[in-house]
């Protein structure tokens, strides 16, 4: 084994220059998006008190965090996730800004998580959020801008769904059924589709299936009925694998029963929690099953912020990539109200592509003034899988806009001249100062697939003018050194 690769860490990502080109196609996305609907951009610590996440995130981001001491054996963290941090800062500082708040952060976040596809331990995650409004158009906007993201990387309506649901909606639900630990069912909740998973596991297992063979079904079949996927998942042909897969919704159902039993969930109240979470679909038919179900008055009033959000989403455009789905219920404990989470519909990737939702109470916990809020997280790791498996990201732009070629090293300092100035005029230029043929240089101009090569040479230096090669095509033209700028400029809008 190399001694650079045995002193890797797994999880952790070498960002070698054809990956970071595509990852910068991404973070380019993540940063114009969000500045079109006029956020303006903030940064917080890599390094945050263990207790900011102990406070509000939950017990399962808490496991997953880098835990360090530092020299005064205080317990930090390197941050898994930056809503805290924001909310954090906004409790000390947000009187100076105007209402609402629209911030947005493009930040390096860990998790100390077990590896898989779309899963790593580093990676950038984009958080949008806007502050200091309960309005549910603050909610429509920044799904809208998670919709508008995924579009400006190629996908389209027919590749994505954003699945929206409401806390409220859910608590007064579980109140109505005489239920306080609301918490607890939450999570559960959250967790159904890996209990769903992990029952077809089981099954497999039991009969005879290795835990490799098995765990890659149930991945596939978790997809495929998480996604409402129309094309078959590519799966060994079993009577078993057949039912399993006629059989998932009845096998979700029973997974999520039979967990809500465990933490002391009557079985009545567990079956209407599942068929009651089961609920999904377009909003209005979402919207139009909840008023057919008898459901007590608080619940009822619960539901008017999803009418709400439904006419405005409607309004924006998007609602062909909107499902309402009474089933997410998003883990991190902080949330209040309106949740959501996109999901790609073609691949085998079970994990959300982003996800976030209202959070009307986490600057009051750390003693600011009430700042009702909401907003997403959205890592890069999801989408640059998918964006690769369905070649949506175009190839790398070259190194440079032209490389300069001096015909013999008596041009090499009139070389530097002309660099100099095409930097000044904002003309990306790369230029081997070396004693190097024409022949190397064309060749290495070449290999770089830079678009155009500026020949200088004494003839036409005669005339203050260089010869400038298309590489695609190999026509030449004389250009006057003066306008030699503007040429390429000019030429490269035109190719645009």
């Amino acid at each position: 084994m190399k001694r650079g690769k045995e002193l890797a860490v797994g999880g952790f990502r070498d960002f070698y220059p054809e990956l970071y080109s595509k990852i910068d196609r991404i973070l380019r996305a993540f940063r114009e998006i969000p500045k079109l609907f006029g956020y303006i951009e903030y940064e917080c610590p890599t390094v945050e008190p263990l207790k900011l996440y102990q406070l509000k995130s939950g017990p399962s981001l808490v496991e997953e965090t880098f835990k360090v001491t530092d020299r005064k054996d205080r317990k930090l963290v390197l941050r898994p996730e930056t809503t805290p941090s924001l909310a954090r800062m906004l409790a000390v500082q947000q009187q100076y800004y105007p209402r609402p708040i629209r911030w947005f952060s493009i930040s390096r976040v860990f998790r100390d998580e077990t590896q898989q596809r779309g899963r790593v331990k580093e990676f950038w995650q984009l958080n949008v959020d806007i502050l200091g409004t309960e309005d549910v158009a603050a909610d429509a906007e920044v799904i809208n801008v998670l919709a508008a993201i995924i579009q400006r990387l190629n996908f389209t309506p027919k590749d994505f769904v954003i699945r929206i649901n409401d806390r409220r909606l859910m608590q007064s639900f579980i109140e109505s059924l005489g239920l306080t630990n609301y918490i607890d069912i939450i999570r559960v909740l959250d967790r159904r589709e890996k209990l769903l998973q992990e029952s077809i596991v089981n099954q497999l297992r039991n009969a005879g299936t290795s835990v490799k063979k098995a765990e890659g079904i149930a991945l596939k079949l978790r997809h495929f009925y998480i996604g409402k996927q129309k094309g078959e998942p590519k799966l060994p042909r079993s009577k078993q694998i057949d039912e399993l897969k006629t059989n998932l919704p009845q096998l979700q159902r029973e997974a999520l029963i039979k967990t809500l039993r465990k933490i002391g969930i009557a079985q009545q109240a567990a079956e209407q929690l599942a068929n009651f979470s089961a609920i999904r679909g377009a909003p209005k038919e979402f919207l139009q099953t909840m008023e057919e179900l008898a459901l007590d008055e608080a619940t009822q009033e619960a539901l008017k912020p999803l009418s709400q959000l439904a006419t405005q989403l409607d309004d924006l455009g998007i609602t062909n990539v909107c499902e309402f789905d009474a089933g997410i219920a998003r883990g991190l404990d902080y949330y209040t109200g309106i949740v959501f989470e996109a999901w790609d519909r073609r691949s085998g990737i079970p994990r959300a592509i982003a996800g976030g939702g209202r959070y009307d109470d986490l600057v009051g916990i750390f003693e600011g003034e009430r700042l009702p809020g909401t907003g997403f997280g959205f890592g890069e790791t999801v989408i640059l899988e998918l964006a690769e498996e369905m070649k949506l990201l175009p190839s790398p732009d070259p190194p440079a806009d032209l490389y300069l070629a001096p015909v013999s090293k008596k041009q090499l300092s009139v070389c530097r001249e002309i660099a100099s100035q095409l930097r000044a005029e904002g003309i990306r230029t790369i230029f081997n100062g070396f004693s190097w043929s024409l022949t190397k240089h064309l060749d290495d101009a070449s290999k770089r697939q830079i678009p155009f090569a500026v020949i200088v040479g004494p003839r036409e230096l005669v005339k203050k003018s260089v010869n400038v090669r298309n590489m695609k095509t190999g026509e030449e033209q004389l250009v006057k050194i003066s306008k030699l700028a503007e040429f390429i400029q000019t030429t490269l809008q035109q190719q645009a």
